[in-house]
C-alpha cells in the first residue's frame, strides 16, 4: 500500500473517526484503524463493535493495499503534522512509514483480515435533509437517560410513518419530543428503532452542517446512515421503548410566554449557587412578573425577577434548572411557552408557537 494525501484531508477522516474507537478493549484489533486504499480514495474505518464509522478521502494512490493502524498514536501523530502532502507505505511486513516535510514515523499494524467488517449501504433508504435530521438528534439526545438498569431509555426512539417522522428521548425525569410532519416513506416499511446515546452523538460529529441529505436505512437490529462520503453503521438498542404519549399533560392549562434569552441567563445566574448539589429552583409565577430563586443552606441564596406574561392566579413550582436550560440551549425561538397545572403536575414547555418540539419535565418538591 502507497498513497500520497494532504494531511488535513487525512486529518478530517482520522481525527472524528478514533473518538469512536475504544482504546482499552480485549481485542487489541478494536483499538485500531483500518485504512484501505484504492481507487485514488483513502477509506479510513474504525469500530467499537456498537457504532462503526468509515470515511472515504480524496487521494493518490500509488499503490492499493490496506493496514489497520493503532487508532490514538496515528491520530497523535498527524495531528502534529504540518499542513502538507502526506506519504504513506506499507510494506510486506505491515510496517507503515509515514513522511510529511522532514517528520518521518514508522508505525507497526496488524493485517486487514483481523478487522471486523463493516455493513454496505444500500441504495433504497429513507431521505432526510441533512440539517433536519441533526437537529432532530440535538434536541432529543440531551434527555436520553445513563441508568444502564433502564436500557430502552439509552437512546432515542426514532420512528417514521407516512404521516411523519418523530424522535423521543427520556430519562423518567424529562421528556423531549420533536416531530417533522410529511411522508418519508415513499411506500418504503415504517421504520422504528432506538438509536444509542453514542452513535447518535457521533453523528452529530461527523454529518456535516451544510445542505445536503442522510440516507437512513434501518434493519431488524442495526441502522446505517450514509452522506457524502461517511458511512455510520449503528448497532440498535433492542426492546420496547416505553408509551411516551401518555406523560405528555392534557390538562396544563396555566400558560406562560418568557423572552427565551432572559429565562436562560435568569436560571444560569441563580444556579450559580447550586453548587454540586440536586437543589430545586423555585418558580413563583404572579401576574406579569416570575421570581425565580434557589436556596443552598451551606453556600446561601440567589434571587431573580424576570417580566413574563401571565394573568392567572400566584403559584409556586419548582425545577432542576439543568433540566430547562438544556432545553433551552437547543431552542432558538425569541420567546418560549410553560404550561402548568400544579406543583407536583409535569410542566410542558414549548417555543412560542412551535408545536413540533416538545419538552416535558416533571417538578421537584419544594
Amino acid at each position: 500500500m502507497h498513497i500520497r494525501i494532504s494531511r488535513d484531508e487525512l486529518y478530517s477522516g482520522v481525527g472524528p473517526i478514533q473518538a469512536v474507537v475504544e482504546t482499552k478493549r480485549s481485542l487489541p484489533i478494536l483499538s485500531h484503524l483500518l485504512l484501505e486504499a484504492s481507487s485514488n480514495r483513502l477509506s479510513v474505518f474504525g469500530t467499537d463493535l456498537d457504532v462503526g464509522v468509515r470515511k472515504r478521502l480524496d487521494g493518490e494512490v500509488l499503490k492499493e493495499g490496506s493496514i489497520a493502524l493503532s487508532a490514538r498514536k496515528l491520530y497523535e501523530i498527524i495531528r502534529e503534522l504540518p499542513a502538507a502532502t502526506v506519504e504513506l507505505n506499507v510494506d510486506a511486513d505491515l510496517t507503515a512509514t509515514i513522511t510529511c516535510g522532514k517528520s518521518e514515523f514508522r508505525m507497526k499494524g496488524l493485517p486487514r483480515d483481523d478487522f471486523p467488517s463493516m455493513r454496505e449501504s444500500k441504495e433504497g433508504g429513507i431521505l432526510l435533509e441533512r440539517r433536519l435530521f441533526r437537529d432532530m438528534i440535538r434536541r432529543t439526545v440531551f434527555a436520553v437517560s445513563s441508568d444502564q438498569t433502564r436500557y430502552t431509555l439509552n437512546g432515542i426512539l426514532f420512528r417514521v410513518t407516512q404521516k411523519d417522522a418523530k424522535m423521543v428521548a427520556t430519562d423518567g425525569h424529562r421528556l423531549a419530543i420533536t416531530t417533522h410532519d410529511g411522508d418519508l416513506l415513499k411506500d418504503r416499511k415504517p421504520v422504528e428503532a432506538i438509536i444509542p446515546r453514542k452513535a447518535a452523538t457521533e453523528a452529530l460529529k461527523l454529518l456535516k452542517e451544510e445542505p445536503g441529505e442522510v440516507e437512513i436505512e434501518a434493519g431488524e437490529n442495526h441502522l446505517l446512515l450514509s452522506s457524502d462520503n461517511t458511512l455510520i453503521d449503528a448497532r440498535l438498542i433492542e426492546g420496547q421503548f416505553p408509551n411516551y404519549e401518555q406523560v405528555i399533560p392534557t390538562m396544563a392549562t396555566k400558560q406562560v410566554t418568557i423572552d427565551r434569552d432572559a429565562l436562560l441567563a435568569g436560571l444560569r445566574r441563580t444556579s450559580t449557587i447550586i453548587g454540586e448539589r440536586t437543589i430545586p429552583t423555585t418558580m413563583e409565577f404572579k401576574p406579569g412578573q416570575l421570581l425565580l430563586s434557589c436556596v443552598n443552606l451551606d453556600l446561601g441564596e440567589a434571587r431573580e425577577r424576570l417580566d413574563v406574561e401571565y394573568q392567572q392566579e400566584e403559584m409556586t413550582v419548582g425545577f432542576n434548572a439543568r433540566y430547562i436550560l438544556d432545553f433551552l440551549s437547543v431552542v432558538e425561538a425569541g420567546q418560549v411557552t410553560m404550561h402548568l397545572q400544579d406543583a407536583l403536575s409535569p410542566a410542558l414547555f414549548r417555543a412560542k408557537d412551535d408545536k413540533r418540539y416538545t419538552c416535558v419535565i416533571m417538578p421537584m418538591r419544594i
